[in-house]
């Protein structure tokens, strides 16, 4: 049954996506049983392919969202970090491991055995607690026994990050937290506020379990668990630490590798959340497969709504007040800036929150700041509100990466449909192709099958008429036929008379020419030529002079 989808401003949430077909290597065996006389003559044919998805790199195009804003700047001590990931299954391709299956809760009251267990999970790290390495073997980043599990790729190089061993154990979730930390969310695809530009609408979400410390820089980091049960513990903290954000719950044994093995560990006292275990004097570390991460800084006292509510809503132009700005009665802010020559001026500034109705700007678009800048007939000095609109827009445009993506993305479609355009153009002037009416069609049909038929098509029509067919043009051009080599042979006057000896019109070489009119002459039987003594005398004697000249020439 399928599902209508969501209406605009709303979604639909799913605990888990089963992807059709894990990662991995398949073989698909076909086989069919053909009796032949009575006797069976079995036919089967053996293929083999591969499933890929991301595994230890994710590229930034399959990010589609990250809350708190990229290098973004708030209160966000309240907030859970999330990521929104276009490949909807993605969290559940790959398994925690396979060799251990997921425990069912000591408590009896957990998700159901057939809740499939992510292999993915977003961590909360603090400026300081935690070390990014970029381009490293996997093998120097996952213990050995893990690298083993994982298939021991070989030549894979990934970015990973490391903290100490305890602070992970602390805020790393357990296997039922994975499993409620990470949901699908189905949108409607048209939704500016909930989708993003060319996709279906499906996203899948991790969440951090860990919440920002206030007036701290944080970065959030999508790291791979897969076969790494070693990390991640099979119930949750059975008791709370008062640390923001941080759940302690029972030490558990590694099986990691002789690098990453560590004695007995205690707590080092210390006021800073970076719990460490200590070893001596050696801090354990661990290191996990970072996919993605972002940095954002969680400062500030109070949300929006917050500031919002302690708006002073009073009449403009009133009397001013300490820690209050002065106001016109148009909403505007007498401010002081210095233009390009470095001359100090006077001009106004309006925000957009003002108590009366605006017309908007109809002089748009605008490509730089300078062209928004005017005088109003309101103040009648120059107005800096639209130049500061279209500043504050540019300069949160470039810091936003996604957008410089999309942007070159939209830059090379547009210059490959118009390579694409001009390869239709020149196609279409040699065969005539059955191409969709509209042009956005075109640019994205398949030319390959359309350009063969068309071409097929062509052959099967067959070649035009013959030019030549009795191939007098060719024979024309043969030494025996062509007038000029004729006259010279012949030592003859003329071309003309080359021409009428060879039968060829003069103005029409190796055209039909007319037939010679012969002289007519009476048809006779060969009884009236025999009956002619004297003209049978006359050859007689023309055949003995001829031969008596031979003699002599040949010297006989």
């Amino acid at each position: 049954m399928a599902l209508t989808p969501p209406p605009k401003g709303c979604m639909y949430l799913f605990d888990f996506a089963t992807p059709p077909l894990k990662p991995g290597s398949y073989r698909m065996h076909a086989s069919t049983d053909v009796t032949v006389q009575g006797k069976p003559q079995p036919l089967a044919d053996d293929r083999f392919f591969d499933v890929v998805g991301p595994r230890f790199t994710l590229a930034p195009t399959e990010v589609a969202g990250v809350f708190p804003p990229r290098n973004g700047h708030g209160p966000f001590s309240e907030a859970l970090p999330q990521i929104a990931i276009k490949r909807r299954t993605l969290p559940w391709e790959r398994p925690l491991d396979d060799k251990k299956p997921v425990p069912a809760p000591s408590d009896g009251q957990g998700l159901p055995p057939s809740y499939p267990t992510p292999f993915l999970a977003l961590l909360l790290f603090e400026e300081g607690e935690y070390t990014l390495l970029q381009g490293a073997p996997l093998e120097n980043v996952v213990p050995k026994a893990v690298f083993q599990r994982l298939g021991s790729p070989q030549n894979i190089l990934c970015d990973a990050v490391e903290a100490d061993a305890s602070l992970v154990d602390a805020i790393m979730p357990s296997k039922e937290e994975l499993q409620l930390l990470t949901h699908v969310r189905w949108v409607n695809k048209d939704d500016r506020e909930l989708s993003v530009e060319g996709s279906d609408g499906w996203f899948a979400i991790v969440m951090s379990n860990r919440l920002p410390s206030p007036g701290t820089k944080c970065r959030a980091c999508l790291v791979s668990l897969e076969e790494r049960s070693d990390l991640v513990p099979a119930d949750p903290p059975a008791a709370s630490v008062p640390v923001p954000g941080i759940q302690f719950g029972q030490f558990l044994q590694r099986d990691a590798g002789p690098s990453h093995k560590i004695a007995p560990r205690f707590l080092e006292a210390s006021p800073h959340p970076s719990y460490s275990y200590v070893v001596g004097l050696q801090i354990a570390k661990t290191r996990l497969v970072l996919l993605h991460s972002w940095q954002f800084t969680s400062e500030g006292n109070g949300t929006f709504f917050d500031h919002m509510q302690g708006l002073d809503v009073g009449l403009l132009g009133k009397v001013d007040s300490h820690g209050q700005p002065v106001l016109a009665d148009t909403a505007h802010l007498r401010i002081s800036l210095k233009d390009r020559a470095g001359t100090d001026e006077t001009a106004w500034y309006r925000g957009p929150l003002v108590p009366f109705e605006l017309t908007r700007d109809p002089l748009g678009p605008y490509h730089s700041a300078d062209q928004a800048r005017r005088a109003t007939p309101e103040t009648g000095v120059e107005d800096v509100s639209y130049a500061s609109a279209f500043e504050v827009g540019r300069l949160l445009a470039a810091a936003d990466a996604r957008l410089a993506q999309e942007l070159m993305r939209w830059r090379r479609e547009s210059y490959q449909q118009a390579a694409r355009s001009g390869v239709l153009i020149a196609i279409q002037k040699e065969i005539k192709l059955d191409m969709p009416a509209a042009l956005a069609e075109q640019l994205h049909t398949v030319l390959t099958p359309v350009v063969a038929t068309a071409a097929i098509g062509e052959m099967v029509k067959g070649s035009g008429p013959i030019a030549d067919r009795y191939g007098i043009t060719t024979a024309s051009k043969t030494p025996g036929m062509s007038a000029e080599a004729v006259k010279e042979a012949w030592g003859l006057g003329s071309l003309l008379e080359a021409q009428v000896l060879l039968g060829q019109t003069p103005a029409t070489p190796g055209a039909e020419a007319p037939a010679i009119p012969q002289t007519k002459r009476p048809n006779v039987t060969l009884e009236a030529v025999a009956s002619d003594g004297t003209s049978l005398q006359t050859l007689n004697a023309a055949r003995d002079r001829i031969l008596q000249g031979a003699r002599i020439r040949g010297g006989g």
